[in-house]
């Protein structure tokens, strides 16, 4: 299998390329065999170069050699990702998982016959509350993007131009809660509007469909008939064009998110860390606001752990007491 840098999993000991293919079988994404890959290689490099018995190319580690592996030299691996590239919590606590997930693969295979990772202390990651837009800040939102409020003369130019796509982006990202990822790989053919939905592959190659409302559909249909073919210079199937008439890209999306929430500062809002992932956490929180029910968020979002969208149910906590507190008696 060829990673993003046209570089193979062949350079990787026989039982790693035993393991990242295992991924392949049990359905993993490609992206989660780029990382893995990516990692392992990291980490046998170190090895090879730090332990005097290791050969000097990680392909030529021997199982018996991995036995000979302590969990103190993982350690080692780790305190030296974080001091020589960098890493921070969240990285390390990364790294720790895919080769703790390598020794239970190999000692299930009877490759060996113990795990040190077993002795690794675990990285405790301090989950953060993820940022979503206030209902207040939404309605601002819509008003800037349908009306124009708060745009220079420059950006009126172009907010001309792709006032319905950017409209409609918007609207599907809050109305829908898919990934950027998402986002931009929609197609014309799986965009099914008399359905309300569309079809799509999420993460893990999982196939689904999302549904949205009637908001979303008539803001679609609006640029898909008014605005679409004023950019669709070719026959691309992507949903959403980019000015130049291809996908949209992720930087795109992006960078238009950012130019948006800048625009909402100028009109007095906190709109500081957004980003386009926001608009899913947004999705979110109203979604759990209208139903109560974190067995239909999880299900909205694709989560495969409960536990990833318990975080959500704190958000709206946060933005229910912000809102009690704007409640005057005099």
């Amino acid at each position: 299998m060829k990673d993003k840098n046209g570089s193979t999993t062949s350079i990787l000991p026989h039982f790693a390329q035993d393991f990242i293919n295992h991924f392949a079988v049990i359905n993993k994404s490609r992206n989660t065999q780029y990382a893995y890959t990516n990692e392992l290689r990291l980490f046998f490099q170190f090895l090879c170069n730090s332990m005097p018995t290791f050969p000097s190319f990680p392909v030529d580690i021997s199982l018996s050699l991995m036995e000979n592996i302590g969990h103190r030299d993982i350690e080692a691996f780790l305190s030296w990702a974080s001091i020589e590239r960098n890493n921070g919590v969240r990285a390390l606590a990364r790294k720790q998982a895919v080769i703790k997930s390598l020794y239970r693969y190999l000692l299930r295979e009877d490759m060996i016959s113990k795990d040190v990772t077993i002795k690794l202390d675990p990285i405790n990651v301090n989950q953060k509350l993820p940022k979503a837009l206030e209902p207040n800040q939404i309605a601002d939102l819509t008003d800037v993007l349908q009306n124009g409020t708060g745009l220079s003369k420059d950006q009126l130019k172009y907010h001309a131009y792709t006032e319905k796509r950017n409209y409609a982006i918007f609207l599907t990202f809050i109305g829908t809660g898919l990934r950027l990822s998402e986002l931009c790989s929609l197609n014309l053919r799986t965009t099914y509007l008399n359905k309300g939905c569309f079809e799509l592959v999420r993460k893990g190659n999982k196939e689904t469909v999302v549904y949205f409302n009637t908001e979303i559909t008539e803001a679609l249909n609006d640029y898909l008939q008014n605005e679409r073919q004023r950019y669709a210079h070719g026959k691309s199937e992507a949903l959403f064009l980019s000015m130049q008439g291809k996908r949209i890209s992720t930087r795109a999306v992006q960078n238009l998110v950012a130019k948006y929430m800048e625009i909402l500062k100028t009109l007095g809002h906190n709109t500081d860390g957004f980003s386009a992932h926001k608009m899913r956490s947004t999705f979110a929180t109203l979604l759990l606001r209208e139903t109560d029910n974190l067995a239909i968020v999880q299900d909205a979002l694709g989560h495969a752990d409960p536990r990833t969208t318990r975080i959500y149910a704190k958000v709206l906590d946060e933005q229910l007491k912000r809102s009690a507190a704007l409640i005057k008696f005099k």
